[in-house]
C-alpha cells in the first residue's frame, strides 16, 4: 500500500465531492434562459420604470410634504409661532436699519462728490471766462492712479501666419495652374 493515498481512503471511507445542489442548478440555468429569451424586454421595462420614477418622484415629494404640514399643524402651538414671528420682525428691522445707515453714508459721498464736480465745473468755467482755458490739462492724483498702463500681451503667432496656407510657411506656396478642360 506504499502507493495509495493516505488519510481516510485507507481505511475504506471515500473522499466526499462538494456537489451543487439540484435546486441551485437548476433555478440559475431557468434565470439564464429566461434572460436570453426576454432580455431586451427586462432592460426596456427597467429603463421605463427608471423614467416613471423620474416624473413621479416631484408629485411624490409634494405629497409627502404636504402630509408632514398636516402633521405639523396638529401640533402647531401658537405662543412659539407668535415669539418666532417676533423674531423674524426683530432680525429683519435690524437688517433693515443697517441697509438705511449703509444707503445714508453713501447718499452722502454721492452729495459730497457731485459737489465737487460741480465746484470743478465753476472754475473750469471761470478759468475758461479768463482766458486761461476751458478744461485743465492736469488730471487729477486720483484718475492717474486708477488709470495704470496695461501689460502689453505676448502674441500667439507671427504676422505672416495664415491657416489656409498649412505648415508650407507663408510666401512660397503658389497654387497650380488652372487650365481649361481638355478632352
Amino acid at each position: 500500500m506504499g502507493d495509495a493515498p493516505q488519510g481516510n481512503q485507507e481505511q475504506g471511507q471515500e473522499v466526499p465531492v462538494n456537489q451543487n445542489p439540484q435546486f441551485v442548478t437548476e433555478t440559475f440555468s431557468s434565470v439564464i434562459e429566461f434572460l436570453q429569451q426576454y432580455g431586451w424586454f427586462v432592460l426596456f421595462g427597467i429603463v421605463v420604470l427608471i423614467y416613471i420614477k423620474v416624473k413621479l418622484d416631484p408629485h411624490i415629494r409634494r405629497v409627502k410634504k404636504k402630509a408632514e404640514d398636516v402633521i405639523e399643524q396638529k401640533k402647531f402651538d401658537p405662543d412659539v409661532a407668535q415669539r418666532r414671528m417676533e423674531q423674524m420682525e426683530r432680525a429683519r428691522q435690524r437688517l433693515q436699519e443697517q441697509h438705511d445707515a449703509e444707503a445714508a453714508r453713501y447718499a452722502e459721498k454721492q452729495k459730497i462728490k457731485e459737489e465737487e464736480k460741480r465746484k470743478l465745473k465753476i472754475e473750469d468755467w471761470e478759468n475758461h471766462q479768463e482766458g486761461k482755458g476751458y478744461r485743465s490739462k492736469v488730471k487729477p492724483k486720483e484718475e492717474q492712479d486708477i488709470k495704470k498702463p496695461l501689460k502689453a500681451k505676448p502674441r500667439l503667432r507671427t504676422n505672416d501666419y495664415n491657416p489656409l496656407m498649412g505648415d508650407m510657411g507663408g510666401a512660397s506656396f503658389r497654387p497650380p495652374r488652372r487650365s481649361g478642360g481638355g478632352g
